[in-house]
């Protein structure tokens, strides 16, 4: 096996588990896989957070450096990930979106788990869900050129999209929209019988998770309030109060000020940036390892676009 190559600075980006308790779902990994991803990359490179942060308020991270994210606060990282963590003494970042934890029901996640709930294949679901676009006729709202590039470009930017993922994400984020893409997925998950309250079950984790994550020398960082898809679409007041309520919900639970997040979906844009520095926050993760410059104002509080490294494409070298 090849030795995991020296880059740039930057994180390990896991989001889905899977053991006995919790399914087997598109791009999810067991303890195994987790174990096999620690020992390529090189336990020995793996920062902790506070050793991450102070060599970045310091500019002495180096391309040896990296460290570990978990996105979206799903209680799979906990019952799986966590205790290969605790096995070797390694610590990271947990990046979680605050609508959950205060009683709402998060439908990208949810719909994510019907997916693998009541279809034997993720195409299977594909299929049926681009005949409902086309039967709804806003599929002739896309330009089929506008959808060849935007599919293209996120192939591009995150190599382990299949075509049909990449098509998926194109329409539900670019042609239908938060509002039109929840009420087509609502109206299937009605012809299956399946209820949100049902799939929503030992989906995320706890507020007392989160603290004890806290207490135990992990990070737990900014992933916005609904974790919207097209959070850069949002008026600077929306984005504000997205990680604005984010921060207020996390401060008392962890006892702590924020000062890490991660781009939920890869969406952002200066309006996002200039409200994470406002809130003090220092340390920002994109999704891919398309790194970016640093502009004068971000020198000034920190990096906010830090590339990072999904899981699947290491196992794809394992």
């Amino acid at each position: 096996m090849m030795a995991y190559p020296k880059e740039v600075p930057h994180g390990i980006m896991f989001h889905h588990f899977h053991n006995e308790k919790h399914l087997k779902t598109q791009g999810s990994i067991s303890a195994e896989d987790l174990e096999k991803i620690l020992d390529y990359v090189g336990r020995e490179r793996i920062l902790s957070p506070l050793e991450w942060l102070e060599r970045l308020a310091e500019n002495k991270l180096s391309s040896e450096d990296i460290c570990l994210t978990f996105d979206d606060g799903l209680l799979s990282q906990i019952d799986v990930a966590l205790p290969v963590l605790e096995h070797y003494g390694l610590k990271a970042f947990w990046f979680v979106y605050s609508g959950v934890f205060e009683g709402q029901l998060e439908n990208l996640e949810i719909y994510r788990f019907f997916r693998t709930k009541y279809f034997e294949n993720i195409d299977d679901f594909y299929n049926l869900f681009f005949q409902k676009v086309s039967e709804s006729g806003m599929a002739g709202m896309a330009n089929s050129a506008l959808e060849e590039k935007g599919i293209r470009e996120l192939r591009k930017n995150f190599s382990f999209y299949s075509e049909n993922d990449a098509r998926f994400r194109f329409l539900r984020d670019r042609v239908l929209g938060r509002k039109n893409y929840e009420k087509l997925m609502d109206s299937i998950l009605e012809e299956y019988g399946a209820t949100k309250s049902e799939l929503a079950k030992n989906l995320w984790m706890s507020n007392q998770d989160l603290k004890q994550l806290s207490d135990n020398g992990h990070l737990i960082g900014l992933h916005s309030y609904s974790h919207p898809t097209t959070l850069a679409d949002l008026s600077y007041q929306e984005q504000f109060e997205e990680y604005q309520k984010n921060y207020s919900h996390l401060k008392p639970v962890c006892g702590k000020d924020s000062v890490a997040m991660s781009h939920p979906c890869n969406s952002y844009n200066e309006d996002t940036l200039k409200i994470l520095r406002e809130l003090g926050i220092y340390c920002g993760f994109i999704s891919n390892m398309v790194s970016k410059p640093l502009t004068e104002n971000q020198l000034a509080t920190g990096n906010l676009e830090i590339p990072r490294e999904d899981h699947a494409n290491l196992l794809r070298v394992l």
